[in-house]
């Protein structure tokens, strides 16, 4: 898959990227780009590998519906994720998954090399794509963490 095939499913296209497309060709490094770039515009959640604090994955699900002009989950399902406890953040993020997946949608985690989570949602037809490409290329990190993740 070419990297301005992720950079586009990742982010959806709009003007704004199509710009930055331009300068791809120039890019030394698409992983950290694509951090960057998700960083920048706020399409990315960081979350600590603690966890979170209070609402952010609930506020990240009401910003991306909001933005995308969709419903990933009732009022009632919000509440209960954000009052959802559990020991580590991929439990939540599964649960998260069980909500969003009936619309279609998934809470991916894009790799990193530090000690936060970086997460996207994304409609679950571009799952197969995302999934598939290894994004890191240091040889010490496992395989699975080198790759996009999606934890159901």
């Amino acid at each position: 898959m070419q990297f301005q095939e992720i950079v586009s499913i990742i982010f959806n296209k709009t003007e704004h990227l199509e710009n930055a497309k331009e300068d791809l060709d120039k890019v030394i490094d698409p992983h950290v780009w694509i951090l960057e770039y998700g960083m920048a515009t706020k399409s990315f959640l960081f979350l600590d590998y603690k966890g979170e604090e209070n609402y952010e994955i609930v506020n990240y699900i009401l910003d991306y519906e909001f933005k995308h002009k969709v419903e990933l989950a009732s009022q009632e399902e919000l509440e209960q994720l954000g009052e959802f406890e559990y020991d580590f953040l991929p439990d939540k993020i599964r649960e998260v998954n069980k909500i969003i997946s009936s619309k279609g949608y998934g809470l991916f985690s894009y790799p990193t090399t530090g000690d936060y989570y970086a997460l996207f949602i994304s409609e679950l037809v571009n799952q197969s794509k995302l999934l598939q490409v290894e994004l890191l290329e240091n040889e010490y990190i496992p395989k699975s963490d080198k790759c996009i993740q999606l934890f159901d």
